[in-house]
């Protein structure tokens, strides 16, 4: 019993020790709080190791991409895709954009969808 209270204390502390990035750059000068703030070289990493942020990572672009989407003119960006989807287009966007923050790679994926919704 002793050993599950270790282990769970352990795990907490790791988890909360992930620092939170925050930071303004190629994204016109506009603060990102999170794990936006990374690379998307983090972001591959990460799911490669399925290490413990890669939750942090697609709940940032989650929370992200529904934020722009309940703030947009269009709220009705995000009826065409579903989550597993946002975050296969965000892992194909990072391994071909490693040096991209993922804060880019989330804005990229807000214009594709707003482009299927208005196209043809």
């Amino acid at each position: 019993m002793m050993v599950r209270v270790i282990m769970f204390s352990a795990i907490v502390l790791a988890a909360a020790s992930v620092p939170a990035a925050a930071e303004t750059g190629d994204d016109g000068g506009r603060l990102v709080i999170g794990q936006g703030a990374n690379s998307c070289w983090a972001w591959t990493r990460s799911h490669g190791a399925k290490a413990a942020t890669q939750g942090l990572y697609t709940q940032w672009v989650a929370g992200f991409v529904s934020g722009v989407s309940w703030e947009a003119d269009d709220p009705d960006t995000l009826t065409r895709m579903d989550f597993d989807g946002l975050m296969a287009w965000m892992h194909d966007y990072c391994k071909a954009n490693p040096l991209a923050k993922v804060t880019t790679g989330a804005a990229m994926l807000v214009q594709e969808l707003r482009a299927r919704r208005h196209g043809p």
